[in-house]
């Protein structure tokens, strides 16, 4: 039990932060019920509750909440103001209540998207290491594949070769995030498996991608003569691709041709 406590802190620690968080501001406001006079205690749990329930809330729920308080306790105060003894103590509650819930309700959302980020990051990692090789990988891989070829009395495969040329522009535009998220997009299409034979090289930074195509030739649709994930790459509006597709020949020379 457990173990199954401690695998599921470290797939989602967000609960298990905040909960921490939680539990310093609930000690905190134990200590601070002792101490402070019996006319102060009502407001600092009042208001305690209010930063407490930021953790379950989002940002706009958050300030939704602050302005419902803000309402509420101005109503109240206006309708009470002949019993109003501590009238500077009153109107600080009446502008601290509001902004009590978006502390941890800030907090929250930052773990959460830097939870996105690491997340994105490990399954970008994941795929780069274990179902896309390295570009430099790649002249070492074309020579061993043409041993290949010429056991399997096979003379020639394709070669697709991919730039994406606003990689930089992405990341400064849309932020890191988006350009994260969309490295995974690629990835997930390359990491797709097809009928044909296909390995994929990539660079660090994702800005160019080569493949190795090997046709069964009963399978090659005239219809659609370029292979599948080359239209799932230009499906990525955010992406600006220059395609290129030649066949390599174990004897010929080689003949370029640009994707359009």
């Amino acid at each position: 039990m457990l173990n199954k406590t401690k695998i599921t802190m470290q797939k989602n620690p967000a609960p298990a932060l905040l909960l921490w968080i939680i539990s310093a501001q609930v000690f905190m406001g134990i200590v601070a019920y002792e101490w402070l006079p019996a006319s102060y205690r009502g407001s600092w749990i009042f208001l305690l509750i209010l930063v407490i329930a930021g953790a379950y809330l989002t940002v706009g729920k958050a300030l939704i909440l602050g302005l419902v308080m803000f309402v509420s306790i101005a109503v109240y105060f206006f309708l009470d103001l002949a019993n109003q003894t501590y009238i500077e103590r009153q109107l600080l509650l009446l502008f601290v209540a509001p902004i009590a819930p978006i502390f941890l309700s800030a907090i929250r959302h930052n773990i959460k998207n830097a939870l996105a980020s690491y997340r994105a990051i490990q399954s970008y990692d994941r795929n780069y290491q274990h179902d896309i090789l390295p570009l430099t990988a790649l002249k070492h891989f074309q020579d061993q594949l043409k041993k290949l070829l010429q056991l399997t009395h096979k003379d020639h495969y394709e070669v697709i070769s991919i730039k994406i040329s606003n990689t930089i522009l992405i990341r400064e535009m849309l932020g890191e995030d988006i350009w994260k998220e969309t490295q995974n997009k690629i990835m997930a299409i390359l990491s797709t498996e097809r009928d044909s034979v296909i390995y994929h090289f990539i660079n660090e930074e994702l800005s160019e991608i080569k493949s190795i195509v090997i046709h069964d030739e009963n399978s090659i649709d005239e219809h659609h003569p370029h292979p599948l994930f080359i239209q799932q790459l230009q499906e990525l509006t955010v992406l600006k691709l220059k395609i290129e597709q030649h066949t390599e020949y174990l004897s010929q020379s080689q003949q370029i041709k640009e994707v359009p």
